[in-house]
């Protein structure tokens, strides 16, 4: 009997702080979907300004579409991940990207 409150008190004060807590940061691009009846832009303009903004967050790309607003004519696209370690309470930042910079967009023009 002594063991088990022993053994009990191991697994239920003991255990739980030697795990070590990690949580993943998705890169998502939202754009501006064309509509359907756009012409194609004439050869020789300039293209149009960037229409997309980059966000950081710990919901992928499904996850983040219902649980932010995001407009019916934007598309939620998932770029890059990596793996953070440590809590993520009190508003703390997400850990940067090992990786280096946010990779940069491909041009259609090169």
């Amino acid at each position: 009997m002594k063991y088990r409150v022993f053994l009990s008190a191991f697994f239920f004060v003991l255990l739980p702080s030697l795990g070590k807590a990690e949580y993943r940061v998705f890169l998502l691009k939202i754009s501006k979907r064309a509509p359907a009846n756009t012409p194609a832009p004439p050869p020789g303009t300039p293209p149009p300004a960037q229409d997309f903004r980059l966000v950081e967050s710990t919901l992928d790309h499904i996850q983040y579409r219902y649980y932010h607003q995001v407009a019916p004519d934007e598309d939620v696209t998932y770029i890059d991940t990596w793996r953070c370690y440590g809590r993520t309470g009190d508003f703390k930042h997400h850990c940067p990207n090992p990786k280096g910079q946010i990779p940069a967009e491909e041009s259609p023009a090169s």
